[in-house]
């Protein structure tokens, strides 16, 4: 059992524990921090001393934590949220937004929101707005370690992740997901009852896009043949309107209807939620809050655009 009160913790060698905890990988730790392996790896031995118990052990050429290792990061992100919140609170009085704020967004989305990220760094000129184009897979363990403010993340049907306590969700918008495919490869024919014969061309296996489409087929009777896979919706549709396969897209993604008329879209009922994550000890942080409210401005107009050009 690990002992807190014989020795005080370093709060700042807990944070390498929880590092390790989100990245997975010393290497990785250390890439993240900008120090070398072996200096994490000596940080971390001296915390197995404070705590008294071992917190890694070896598996392969890496390492794992214990299950005490595993406790101890837990508690050590509750503790560091804690630490960040009450520096927060010091600040939450500052206007005008100032400093930097870092928002992480995945391709599709990054696209979208550079108007309404330029425009607030426009409106409030001491405030620097960094955008990142990252998947919400390495994103969103990047925002629990400090470095980024905010991530736009993406949520298909069923398929909602469980986010720590210290995570602030905040819904910004849902976007229609619809099948699409060039109306010379139906020839006539019904779109979906002629699914099964056609190539499609979806996101990789692992991508929460990618099994929902599968499903989504499956529940309409057949297994999609995937032939072309891309983390790029651009290219995904590109390889539609070239005649090459179907696919299913976010509204997003897709041109007004008035310059997708070569193509069949299909409304399939569902919808992905756009969502903005942020540490909650960064929720109130007026860098933090001016960005947000501009993504909310941005998918407003989007979503009132899309409804008029449905209509």
């Amino acid at each position: 059992m690990i002992s807190y009160t014989r020795v005080m913790l370093d709060v700042r060698r807990l944070r390498f524990l929880v590092e390790l905890n989100h990245r997975g990988t010393i290497a990785a730790v250390a890439e993240a921090l900008h120090m070398s392996p072996s200096g994490i790896s000596q940080q971390l031995a001296l915390l197995e001393r404070e705590a008294g118990a071992p917190l890694l052990e070896r598996v392969g050429r890496g390492v794992r934590l214990t299950e005490a290792g595993q406790r101890l990061a837990d508690r050590g992100a509750e503790i560091l949220a804690a630490l960040e919140l009450a520096q927060a609170e010091l600040r939450s009085g500052e206007e005008p937004p100032t400093g930097t704020c870092r928002v992480a967004a995945f391709g599709s989305a990054a696209r979208a929101l550079v108007p309404a990220l330029l425009d607030c760094q426009h409106r409030h000129p001491g405030l620097r707005v960094e955008l990142v184009e990252s998947e919400p897979e390495v994103a969103v363990p990047a925002l629990l370690s400090g470095e980024f403010d905010l991530v736009v993340s993406e949520e298909y049907p069923g398929a909602a992740p469980t986010l720590p306590g210290h995570v602030h969700r905040e819904v910004l918008a849902d976007d229609p997901l619809e099948a699409v495919v060039a109306a010379s490869v139906l020839k006539g024919r019904d779109f979906m009852q002629t699914g099964g014969a056609l190539p499609w061309a979806l996101e990789p296996v692992g991508a929460a896009s990618r099994t929902w489409a599968v499903q989504h087929c499956l529940g309409l009777g057949f297994a999609p043949t995937v032939q072309y896979e891309s983390y790029d919706l651009e290219l995904l549709l590109l390889i539609v309107r070239q005649g090459a396969a179907a696919s299913v897209l976010p509204r997003l993604v897709l041109p007004p209807q008035r310059e997708t008329a070569p193509l069949v879209r299909v409304e399939t009922g569902w919808s992905r939620t756009l969502v903005a994550l942020s540490r909650r000890a960064r929720t109130g942080d007026p860098s933090v809050r001016a960005v947000r409210r501009s993504l909310h401005g941005k998918f407003r107009e989007s979503a009132v655009s899309l409804t008029d050009e449905r209509q």
